[in-house]
């Protein structure tokens, strides 16, 4: 009986450990996609706004 039991843990140990990995690099792959889309929104916010930027800047 007490083998079984370990054997369980020991299967339970394994399946967190493969949950964590896989979390871990689903988190890798949503930061990346975060940056990715910031990145992108900065690039829209000065385009559209270069214009009034460099206005400013010169003042």
């Amino acid at each position: 009986m007490a083998s079984m039991k370990s054997n369980v843990l020991k299967a339970n140990k394994s399946a967190v450990r493969k949950q964590k990995k896989s979390s871990s690099s689903d988190t890798a792959v949503m930061r990346r996609k975060v940056k990715q889309n910031f990145a992108a929104q900065v690039d829209a916010f000065i385009q559209r706004y270069r214009p009034a930027l460099e206005v400013l800047a010169k003042r």
